[in-house]
């Protein structure tokens, strides 16, 4: 019975073990890709709708807040980034990819040099940045889709 035990607890530590590597591997992104917890796409709703006034508070509190890590343009490239580790993340790229929840538990809770902002902002403000962050997805869709410009037409010839 003691053997049994012995097995079986041997087994479910390298099933654990083996899981949480899998999951700290991200979605196809570098080893310092950081997942919410699973449990926050169930419990973390966004109350805020994701129209023009909500992101442009949002966006207002971006600039207040994060562009030093971030940059004004959301790719991590704010004028701290290169003295952090992890590296701030680009919010362009990850627009889109993740559920609002992520972003707010992220945003509330904070990791390494990220600071936890739930003690610093109120809860409405940080959905405001969610949406604000969720329209960067869409800004660059946007763009791409906008038609191109030859060189005359940029320079009035």
């Amino acid at each position: 019975m003691k053997k049994i035990f012995t097995t079986t607890l041997i087994s479910l530590t390298l099933m654990n073990v083996s899981f949480a590597g899998a999951g700290s591997m991200g979605h196809g992104h570098d080893s310092q890709h950081w997942d919410a917890p699973f449990y926050v796409k169930y419990w973390y709703n966004n109350p805020i709708s994701a129209n023009m006034h909500s992101v442009n508070q949002g966006e207002q509190i971006f600039q207040k807040n994060c562009i030093s890590c971030h940059g004004k343009s959301a790719r991590g490239d704010g004028p701290l980034a290169k003295t952090l580790m992890p590296k701030p993340t680009n919010l362009r790229m990850m627009s889109g990819m993740h559920a609002d929840g992520d972003f707010a538990w992220k945003i509330s809770n904070g990791r390494g040099a990220m600071p936890a902002w739930k003690e610093t902002l109120k809860q409405e403000q940080i959905w405001h940045v969610v949406n604000y962050i969720q329209s960067l997805s869409k800004r660059m869709k946007m763009a791409k889709n906008e038609p191109s410009h030859t060189h005359d037409d940029q320079h009035g010839h």
